[in-house]
């Protein structure tokens, strides 16, 4: 079975299940992941292995929530919840940004997918008269803030504060 992850895919976390792993693979070992997944080139930086029965008291859900922070829905917590032995996670960055196919070795089975992902739109181009132009008041600075008046205000007072407060030290000493 084979299993392409498209060029655009950002932000998913693909979960497959590992009945009869291959020797070295709980290692990562390069030559066990290219023997479960085919010759595509992953970033083994961004490929997890769990041996379920190592997680002791914490579950694959709880795993993937914690260190993941993905929340699987209904469907996805039954399929996990099946899940025994050794399971695979390869995340969108482990293919680099590039169109690939995974070839799926026998026992091996895609689960599901986890993510939202990113969703990016392209904005449709502008067509209203607000969008076209530049808007200045002609002097090409920005007007005066109320804020930046207040303080401009305070600092004076303070100023002429200082000034007093100077001329009643040199009146009285």
């Amino acid at each position: 079975m084979t299993l392409t992850i498209p060029d655009t895919d950002h932000g998913k976390i693909r979960v497959f299940s590992v009945t009869s792993p291959v020797d070295g693979l709980l290692e990562m070992k390069i030559e066990a992941l290219v023997a479960t997944f085919g010759s595509a080139p992953l970033n083994t930086d961004f490929v997890d292995v769990i041996d379920l029965d190592a997680l002791e008291e914490m579950s694959l859900i709880d795993y993937l929530s914690e260190g993941y922070d993905v929340e699987p829905d209904d469907a996805d917590v039954a399929a996990l919840t099946a899940l025994e032995g050794v399971v695979v996670l390869i995340m969108s960055r482990a293919h680099e940004g590039a169109e690939i196919t995974l070839v799926l070795a026998d026992g091996v089975r895609h689960v599901t997918t986890l993510g939202r992902g990113a969703r990016m739109t392209v904005a449709a181009s502008l067509e209203s008269e607000a969008a076209q132009g530049v808007v200045t008041d002609g002097s090409g600075k920005a007007p005066k803030s109320d804020a930046r008046i207040g303080g401009m205000v305070a600092m004076v007072a303070l100023l002429v504060m200082f000034a007093l407060v100077a001329l009643m030290v040199w009146v009285g000493g």
